[in-house]
């Protein structure tokens, strides 16, 4: 599979901003089921889409000379899940550039209401003849930029609530659980494999984890320690479910041969809302860290705040 999140660049103001389209299929690698019956995309996976789009912005001003690479961002929110069929408009923004970084804003809207918003991210920009040619990039947004192509409209086809019928394949984001010994934290490692599809595009001269996979490691482990505690606390009939994270830092490039120690830690505790810190390592250095938010739910109310309510 390519690790290629946005299907079509619409609008593009120089160095400014841009919208463009992203379309959800079942054929999406990145599919997960929260609640039986009910696939969504990966939350922080299709934040790429907002990344990429924002990486666009600034390749295109910047001469196919620089890469964007985001160390940095101050908040990220998630109002609603998506689902195969719906089609989505991605929207970013440049509020200021200089030769060695940008800070940049971007959302995700469903029928022309936001479900991810990214706030206040930094990026550093990267030679891109270190990560990319530039030509073949130059070839990638030919294709890709499409001025005056319709946007989606915000009448689409309602939300899906069952369909039991496919099953979801799940993706691992963690392949060990190392240290369960306290009850509030959990410990694991992530081994980073060169066979990895995504290696493709991020990128060809330089492979490099995706933000978005490190999150999820992060994302994985967090809600495995939520689960834990809930059953522990008697709340069954309650599911964790991700709505925001905040501190969201990347300090390390992460390469194939690499191994990840993922730590996640309970941070606060309620019965409707938790907060869990969690960070990354790799061979002793801090690589990654963020606080994450999860709202603490049954079915119903999953469904009507981010299935129904989108």
């Amino acid at each position: 599979m390519r690790f290629l999140m946005i299907d079509r660049i619409c609008e593009l103001e120089k160095g400014k901003s841009a919208r463009g389209i992203k379309n959800i299929s079942w054929n999406d690698d990145f599919l997960e089921e929260i609640f039986p019956g009910m696939p969504v995309v990966s939350s922080f996976v299709i934040a790429e889409a907002v990344a990429q789009l924002l990486s666009w912005i600034i390749v295109e001003a910047k001469d196919f000379t620089v890469k964007p690479v985001i160390t940095v961002v101050d908040s990220y929110i998630c109002n609603g899940h998506i689902q195969p069929g719906d089609q989505l408009e991605v929207m970013g923004s440049v509020e200021s550039m200089s030769e060695e970084g940008a800070l940049v804003h971007g959302k995700i809207l469903l029928r022309g209401k936001p479900v991810i918003e990214i706030n206040h991210a930094v990026c550093y920009l990267y030679p891109l003849s270190e990560l990319d040619p530039p030509e073949r990039a130059r070839m990638q947004f030919k294709h890709l930029y499409v001025p005056g192509c319709p946007l989606p409209q915000t009448a689409q086809h309602p939300a899906s609530l069952m369909r039991e019928e496919v099953p979801v394949y799940k993706r691992p984001w963690f392949d060990r659980i190392t240290d369960d010994s306290q009850p509030a934290r959990l410990v694991a490692i992530k081994n980073v494999t060169a066979t990895e599809d995504y290696f493709n595009d991020h990128f060809p001269r330089k492979p490099i984890l995706p933000g978005v996979v490190i999150l999820e490691a992060q994302h994985s482990l967090a809600r495995e320690l939520v689960l834990r505690q809930l059953a522990e606390r008697g709340l069954t009939g309650s599911f964790p479910v991700l709505c925001g994270a905040e501190k969201v830092k990347f300090r390390l490039f992460i390469q194939p041969g690499d191994q990840m120690l993922v730590e996640a830690a309970v941070k606060s505790f309620s019965d409707g809302q938790c907060f869990i810190a969690t960070k990354v390592t790799v061979g002793g250095k801090n690589a990654a860290s963020a606080l994450l938010h999860f709202d603490l739910t049954d079915r119903a109310s999953y469904t009507q705040k981010y299935i129904l309510g989108r």
